[in-house]
């Protein structure tokens, strides 16, 4: 893909615009069909068809219009070669812009993957910290606690090691 259609280079409403075209659905279907057996069966006929009347086999309903070597249909088949051939590459290109678009999408919704981690990452974060804060409070309190205790027992009057009756 060239730099012009990179997604950062392409405004996704220029994207949606040329992909819902006219002109360009039109030439989907035309690719569609051409791109299926009923082209093959429509052209067979039509061949067949040519060839038959061409030959003076229908002479009494048709004449002949286009004797041997078929001047007139090669013309028509080259004509329909070269429309087929655009309208293939018009599709091409639509598909280029539906794959461009895709990646656009796909960027978009990396980017916002992305921002949505990184405010989890800072949310975790402050919660370490408010463990750690919490961690330090009560190791600070645990010590005061202990300071009092030894306090206390100091405190204390000594017990009487003999035993009452």
């Amino acid at each position: 893909m060239n730099s012009k259609n990179h997604p950062e280079n392409v405004k996704p409403e220029f994207v949606l615009k040329k992909l819902h075209s006219p002109e360009g659905k039109i030439a989907d279907a035309i690719t569609y069909f051409a791109g299926s057996m009923a082209f093959v069966y429509v052209h067979t006929v039509w061949f067949a068809f040519w060839i038959i009347a061409n030959h003076g086999l229908l002479k009494p309903f048709i004449p002949v219009f286009d004797p041997f070597p078929y001047g007139l249909l090669t013309m028509i088949v080259s004509l329909e070669a070269i429309f087929l051939a655009t309208f293939i590459m018009i599709s091409q290109n639509r598909q280029a812009l539906i794959d461009t678009y895709r990646e656009y999408e796909e960027q978009q919704e990396q980017r916002e993957e992305d921002k949505e981690q990184a405010e989890l990452e800072e949310e975790v974060e402050d919660i370490q910290q408010d463990l750690d804060d919490i961690k330090k409070a009560m190791l600070f309190i645990q010590g005061k606690l202990d300071v009092l205790e030894k306090q206390k027992l100091q405190k204390a009057p000594p017990s009487s090691q003999t035993p009452k009756p």
